[in-house]
């Protein structure tokens, strides 16, 4: 049968499963040619199902990280995740605030990963592609536009990266703006993830910017933005800009995104919290509400 998640019975009806079309001990055709007839789809154990492929019908975004690596980040007032598969990994080089947002990361890929292998099983390839943009007064891009690597693949790919400098929100935005422009595809959803341990001053037009920008290209953005630490004034008004624009957007509910957020994360399992639920509201996108002010 069909893993397709559409199948399954809920409260609204009784399940409508999907089987294979072909003779029964047929041979295996080869995933990913097309189907007979050009109706339906060849799963990657090689049967031929006359519904549509469901791992075409998740929802693929297009996931940028921003991630302030300034001087303060250095702090170890908070550390990496406790007793996590990764956790030593990550604490050896940087236990400190830097390794609890790396820990974060991983569970925010980890979770993403599990999602997609429960809708449509083991094998199948990402379709969410993840950049990666840590800065303070300079960028440090150290995931572009990626398809194809692990959660572990890309947290080697992070943890070059400690904490110093300054902190500039401006030049952070922009980049992402960048990243998104240059990599733009009409199959992903936008989504900018930005994290912030301290504050400072940018124009609520650069948001808006980017913002516009996307909706330009054909998706409004979904910005997502969390204070590591107390209230931030700059991170909350950077969310409401996001919000207003993503507002004037008329719905698509063949496309749904995410609500804007800001959330605040106090210590590192909140944080961690947070990138899980994050991750969660992809996955759902229709019904996501994202706990924050």
């Amino acid at each position: 049968m069909c893993s397709g998640p559409e199948h399954q019975g809920d409260a609204a009806g009784p399940a409508q499963p999907s089987y294979c079309n072909l003779n029964l001990f047929h041979q295996p055709l080869a995933a990913g040619q097309a189907a007979p007839g050009g109706i339906g789809y060849i799963s990657r154990d090689g049967h031929h199902f006359s519904c549509r492929n469901p791992a075409q019908m998740i929802q693929a975004f297009h996931v940028i990280f921003v991630i302030d690596r300034s001087g303060s980040m250095g702090g170890t007032d908070r550390r990496p995740l406790q007793n996590t598969p990764v956790t030593a990994r990550i604490s050896s080089r940087h236990n400190n605030r830097v390794g609890a947002v790396y820990s974060s990361l991983h569970g925010f890929w980890q979770a993403r990963a599990s999602a997609l292998n429960a809708a449509v099983g083991t094998g199948v390839p990402r379709r969410d592609a993840y950049s990666v943009i840590l800065f303070d007064h300079h960028i440090y891009q150290s995931v572009t536009n990626d398809f194809t690597s692990s959660p572990d693949d890309l947290l080697n790919l992070v943890l070059p990266y400690g904490s110093g400098g300054g902190t500039d929100y401006t030049l952070a935005i922009k980049e992402a703006q960048s990243v998104m422009e240059t990599n733009w595809s009409t199959e992903r959803v936008p989504v900018v993830i930005f994290l912030s341990d301290g504050e400072c001053s940018i124009a609520d037009e650069t948001v808006r910017d980017i913002c516009r920008r996307s909706v330009a290209l054909g998706r409004p953005l979904s910005f997502h933005a969390v204070a590591f630490g107390p209230s931030n004034a700059t991170l909350r008004r950077m969310t409401e800009v996001a919000r207003q624009v993503q507002a004037a957007v008329p719905a698509d509910p063949m496309h749904p995104t995410v609500p804007s957020s800001y959330t605040e994360a106090l210590d590192t399992i909140r944080l961690a919290e947070t990138f899980l639920g994050l991750a969660e509201s992809l996955r759902k996108p229709r019904g996501a509400l994202m706990r924050g002010a």
